[in-house]
Formats: C-alpha cells, structure tokens, sequence
C-alpha cells in the first residue's frame, strides 16, 4: 500500500494562481512604480509643447503706463528723454506714436509697433520694452539691428 499526502484538490490551483500573478502584494494588488516625467531643454515638461506663444494685446498693460524719464532726468515735460506712455499712444519729445500693435512676451518684457509722426515726418518704428522686476524702471530697446541706445527710465511721479 502506497501512502499519499492529502492535498485538498483547490490547492494546486491556488499555488498556480499565486505564482502567476507576480505581485508580492497579500491582497492581489500589482506593484505601481513611479517613473519622473521627462523635462525638455526649454524647462517644459515632456509633453512636447514649447514654451507659451507671446500674446498680442490692444492696449498698453497698466504698469508700462504714465510718463518715464531718463533715470537721471527731471521728469520735466521739456525732458527730450522723457516719454508718456498710454493704453494706446506714445508722446516722445518732439513725436507722436499712435500703436499699431502690442506684443506681451512676459510681464516684464512687450514689444510696441507704432505710426509715428513728427516734425513733418512720417515713419513706422518698433521698441521692446523691458520692465524691472521692481517695476521702477523701463528700458526701451531696439527690435531689429537698427543702431538704438537703451536708456533706462523710470517713472515720473
């Protein structure tokens, strides 16, 4: 006579099941594993999207408004570095720009195109404007390689 071990007949079938399913987890459950999203050169976030597109606008944002002088200027409206600066116009020393177009690459950063008319003269003419972090001062600088001096402004009170 032959001695066989007792072994209920669902056993096998769960030692089956158990070696399949690759879990360590009691309950079943599969392992999750947390993988890092990959980031792009541009600091975007793997998706494949560049970094946002400028916006364009109508009128002058809020804090670019009001009159600006050389930062070692008076402020006096004779001041021929002085500029006034409005939701939809420019008055320079000696001319007038009326804005055609408004580019907002940043809070701190626009690009302004304008119809500018002065002493008989016509001409359209294009500036960035850079503005502080501390919002106290504003650089106006060439767009193109036309020959252009930044000087810095800041804001007449």
């Amino acid at each position: 006579m032959t001695i066989r071990p007792f072994l209920p007949a669902a056993l096998p079938a769960a030692l089956l099941l158990a070696a399949c399913s690759g879990s360590d987890d009691p309950a079943g459950e599969p392992e999750t594993v947390e993988t890092m999203m990959p980031v792009e050169p541009d600091g975007g976030i793997g998706d494949g999207a560049g970094p946002p597109a400028p916006v364009t606008s109508d009128i002058v944002p809020a804090d670019y408004l009001g009159a600006w002088d050389y930062v070692e200027g008076t402020c006096d409206p004779a001041s021929d570095l002085r500029v006034e600066i409005g939701p939809r116009s420019m008055q320079f020393y000696e001319s007038y720009g009326e804005i055609t177009r408004i580019v907002v690459e940043s809070p701190q950063d626009i690009v302004v195109s304008l119809a500018m008319e002065g002493e008989g003269e016509q001409w359209q003419m294009e500036r960035r404007f850079t503005l502080s972090d501390d919002g106290k001062t504003l650089t106006p600088s060439a767009v193109d390689d036309e020959p252009f001096e930044p000087m810095p402004l800041t804001k007449c009170e």
